[in-house]
């Protein structure tokens, strides 16, 4: 993922908190993510079944809510193209540590 055309406001966008609270990412009753951070957290930390239930089908719930809540097309579909959690969770924590990068420069 490139983040050579991502301004460092757009990175503070994609890493703020998300609110109304109910607008996080519900990994299951016990984990939730209120921002990328949270997210590229707790990701490795739910079983393959709770990863599976996030993506089965055509559904992907993991890939639609970074598109719709936090607003990064371009992260939403490399992860729609992940083929496990593991895969997904460096996705996810690349792009956090890209994003993070743009803020201090």
């Amino acid at each position: 993922m490139s983040a050579a055309t991502l301004t460092a406001e757009v990175a503070r966008e994609y890493l703020r908190d998300v609110e109304p609270m109910w607008r996080a990412f519900w990994f299951h009753m016990h984990l939730t993510a209120k921002n990328l951070e949270e997210f590229a957290a707790g990701l490795p930390k739910i079983d393959d079944a709770t990863y599976n239930y996030h993506v089965i089908g055509q559904k992907n719930d993991l890939a639609r809510w970074i598109r719709e809540v936090i607003g990064d097309s371009v992260l939403a579909r490399h992860l729609s193209e992940a083929k496990s959690k593991e895969e997904a969770a460096i996705m996810v924590a690349t792009r956090v540590r890209e994003l993070k990068h743009l803020t201090r420069a």
